[in-house]
């Protein structure tokens, strides 16, 4: 899939995973959209840095999704049940819980997490079975790509501690093989001037090379 292919969610989504990155912590980002499909809110995942416009950060429950969710007033959004939460990545156990609670019953989410992932959650206790919660997910094409930057990021940042790299290699073996490349080159770190435009033609170029 190419850059113009894909939709202004992703675009965005992908866009702010890009900053998050470039500004020192994990490329993954969320947004919310409207019955509308208006974006009214976005976030970024902010454990690691302090980064602009973002609700909280560094925290360690300072992930993209809480942050695009903790936009949502509900004074101002008072039914908010056909809103749709968009993720670079599956959400993990505390994001899936946020969603579930928000009251927002859409959620796409680029790559799937073999590791922090939660989506099993749904239905997993009584409570968590009482709404129905519409699940799209993962995208081909675009997957790796989540699955990339990440990778990537823990590798430069957290090499001792490469727990979600181990773990994907099995899900998404070329991907991370393409990311171990990236880290060593520096290929990304290099070019984080780029647009992320620019920055997905980068990774796509890389992933023909080594198919």
């Amino acid at each position: 899939m190419f850059w113009n292919e894909l939709s202004k969610e992703w675009k965005l989504c992908f866009e702010l995973a890009w900053d998050s990155y470039k500004e020192g912590s994990k490329p993954i980002a969320a947004l919310i959209t409207n019955e509308k499909g208006e974006i009214i809110s976005t976030g970024k995942c902010a454990v690691h840095s302090q980064l602009a416009g973002e609700c909280i950060s560094c925290n360690e429950i300072a992930h993209a999704e809480i942050n695009a969710l903790l936009q949502i007033d509900n004074r101002v959004h008072t039914y908010r049940a056909p809103y749709t939460l968009y993720s670079t990545l599956e959400p993990c156990p505390l994001c899936m819980s946020a969603l579930y609670m928000s009251g927002i019953k859409n959620l796409k989410y680029a790559a799937k997490d073999t590791y922090g992932g939660s989506e099993n959650l749904l239905g997993a206790t009584p409570y968590l079975s009482r709404k129905q919660i519409r699940v799209e997910g993962p995208v081909a094409s675009i997957e790796e790509v989540s699955i990339i930057l990440n990778a990537v990021f823990d590798i430069e940042h957290n090499p001792d501690k490469l727990f979600f790299v181990e773990d994907m290699k099995y899900q998404y073996p070329e991907a991370i093989t393409i990311a171990e490349e990236l880290a060593k080159t520096g290929a990304l770190r290099l070019n984080k001037h780029l647009p992320f435009e620019l920055a997905f033609d980068l990774i796509l170029r890389t992933f023909l090379v080594i198919d």
